[in-house]
């Protein structure tokens, strides 16, 4: 028969003993969970103590209070794809573009003629002079506006494309500014995503980038896409 030293019974009875207290709150997972949630808006300043009071009581503090956290598989709650629509920052690139390219033509109009914004295709930006033999003036004009592209990847590039079509300009991003645009968006979506996510109090929520212009965002424990929706 194993004979086991006294003293070494009582560290194993007490190593036991332990691990079934620290394990204890996964037995009242949701308790102990609103209990978590309530005490972390109180520490954050997001509601005094009093007003989540009943949430706070529904655990000891004297007892541990930390959680195994759950995935989907687990725990249930909410996936979703999210994508980003890049072409309408484009566009909105182009909208504000438009009065700078309006004032540096308007300084040329003894040169170009009358000017006039046109419809164009979405990222685009047409703007039709009066006399099409100033057009090399109306260029250079535009191309005042260009700025080195902020990227790795974009050193020694420009951030728009300026060419014509017989009396109309056409301005367009550069590839190089339309791959920094990409990025810049999707890291601002990314944060957004992240930031609003947080605030709801979900653990653990997966956000990560998936192709080119989607987001896969999961969140253990919240209900439905709909509610992530809003989120």
């Amino acid at each position: 028969m194993l004979q086991i030293p006294g003293f070494q019974r009582v560290v194993i009875f007490s190593a036991l003993v332990l691990g079934l207290v620290l394990a204890l709150p996964n037995a009242f997972y949701t308790r102990v969970e609103i209990h978590n949630d309530a005490a972390a808006m109180v520490e954050a300043g997001f509601a005094p103590e009093a007003e989540v009071a009943d949430e706070l009581a529904l655990w000891p503090d004297f007892l541990p209070s930390g959680l195994v956290n759950l995935g989907l598989d687990l725990r249930g709650g909410a996936h979703l794809l999210a994508e980003i629509q890049v072409d309408q920052v484009y566009a909105t690139r182009m909208d504000n573009l438009w009065p700078g390219v309006r004032d540096v033509l308007r300084e040329e109009r003894a040169t170009i003629g009358t000017i006039r914004r046109v419809d164009a295709p979405d990222g685009e930006l047409r703007v039709r002079i009066g006399d099409p033999s100033g057009m090399e003036t109306a260029l250079a004009a535009v191309r005042t506006l260009s700025q080195p592209v902020q990227s790795i990847t974009g050193v020694g590039q420009s951030t728009l494309d300026v060419s014509f079509e017989g009396d109309v300009i056409i301005i367009q991003l550069s590839e190089a500014e339309r791959a920094s645009t990409d990025e810049r968006t999707m890291a601002q979506s990314l944060e957004i995503i992240r930031n609003r996510v947080d605030e709801a109090g979900t653990r653990e929520p997966t956000i990560q980038r998936q192709a080119t212009e989607r987001i896969l965002i999961q969140g253990p424990g919240i209900g439905s896409a709909t509610e992530l929706k809003e989120l």
